[in-house]
């Protein structure tokens, strides 16, 4: 019993060591000279902040097979401890982040300095080097990879480890499917740009892939882990019953129409997020259409079955198997999950306002009726991982 207590304790102390050492690095001297460009140096370009080719003799040296032979699981944690040998390690994750928020535009919004990017702006990657939140969030996951590679040989305390890190990342946006970007960001990365002594070779390679795909596993049981105690315990038996009782009202006024000026309003919503943020992506849906009302309608439908699918004893957690027609019905992969919500919030409270008046609305029912947005949306995500 002991055993186990300490183990619970030991992972706890590494959770509170990694965090406070990661808010040292991030804003450390140190840091700071791994991660900014000294603005000294006159005019910069982007290709200064890439990882540099050059490699001396001296490095290779150094750095050469030592006839040593590895396991596959410790060579990815090799060629992590050379890279921080070569002051590299900074470099990779930024450029990682980098390559994300390129390529897939539709995270942007889950980071504040994803926000911030305008990349009709030539020198947008150049500002973003400059971003002292980005440079931060760089530092964090450059300090939790070293804390991973430090715990991988106790598998069971890292899978914990993992699990409460996963289990924090369910409330800043986070779902499985961005892990998998990040894996598949980071080893392109890695091969477009380490050469020479820093060079991710196919063992290497092979090795990342096997601890990043724990790495995964481990922070998408947490994730899971999370979303199902939200599902069970984020909402009260009396803000059900408020919930209920204003939903008949809903019924009553008509759910077709109420569903087309939820959706109308969340496509406007949603457009003047994209147009503000500097995001160019198709508006899925347009109004009028039959698109439209048909997805006007199941998206009712699906609110209709949230409000009913609350029991005392597990919450939501049956709603994901009652949605599940829904999601394969009306799944939209070209679009970004955070402006999506925040434009159908806005349009559920457009809605609930039309049907039930502004004096039956106030910040706290508002937050109530929020929860339960985000209870359909978590149901939705559950099936989206597991289609």
């Amino acid at each position: 019993m002991n055993f186990f207590m300490y183990r619970e304790y030991r992972v706890r102390e590494l959770i509170d060591e990694t965090m406070k050492s990661v808010m040292e690095a991030a804003c450390s001297f140190d840091s700071d000279r791994v991660t900014v460009i000294d603005n000294a140096g006159g005019v910069r370009t982007v290709e200064h902040f890439d990882i540099s080719t050059d490699v001396t003799e001296e490095s290779e040296e150094e750095y050469s097979d030592t006839g040593l032979v590895l396991e596959v699981g410790d060579m990815a944690r090799a060629h992590w401890i050379q890279l921080h040998k070569l002051n590299k390690q900074a470099h990779v994750i930024q450029n990682t982040f980098l390559y994300m928020l390129e390529k897939y535009k539709h995270i942007r919004p889950v980071w504040q300095f994803g926000m911030k990017i305008d990349d009709t702006n030539p020198d947008w990657k150049l500002k973003l080097y400059d971003d002292f939140y980005f440079r931060h969030h760089c530092a964090s996951v450059q300090s939790a990879i070293t804390m991973i590679m430090e715990n991988m040989d106790d598998r069971e305390c890292l899978q914990k480890l993992l699990n409460e890190i996963g289990a924090h990342h369910f409330f800043y946006d986070t779902s499985e499917p961005h892990l998998d970007i990040f894996i598949d960001s980071m080893l392109t990365t890695m091969k477009k740009q380490l050469v020479g002594a820093n060079k991710m070779d196919s063992d290497s390679e092979q090795s990342w892939r096997l601890l990043l795909k724990d790495v995964k596993t481990f922070m998408s049981e947490g994730i899971a882990i999370q979303r199902n105690v939200y599902l069970r315990q984020c909402m009260t038996s009396s803000e059900i019953e408020n919930i209920r009782s204003k939903w008949e009202k809903v019924l009553e006024f008509g759910l077709v129409e109420a569903g087309e000026i939820l959706c109308d309003k969340a496509i406007q919503t949603y457009d003047k997020l994209l147009e503000t943020h500097n995001m160019r992506m198709d508006v899925p849906l347009g109004r009028p259409s039959e698109v439209f009302k048909q997805f006007a309608e199941h998206t009712m439908k699906a609110l209709d079955v949230t409000t009913k699918s609350h029991s005392e004893t597990t919450g939501f957690c049956t709603l994901p198997d009652k949605v599940k027609d829904f999601v394969v019905t009306c799944m939209v992969l070209d679009i970004c999950p955070t402006f999506a919500r925040r434009a159908m919030m806005d349009g559920m409270f457009t809605m609930l306002s039309r049907v039930l008046g502004d004096q039956e609305l106030n910040e706290s029912i508002l937050r109530t009726w929020s929860k339960l947005y985000r209870v359909l949306e978590q149901a939705i995500i559950v099936n989206i991982v597991e289609y």
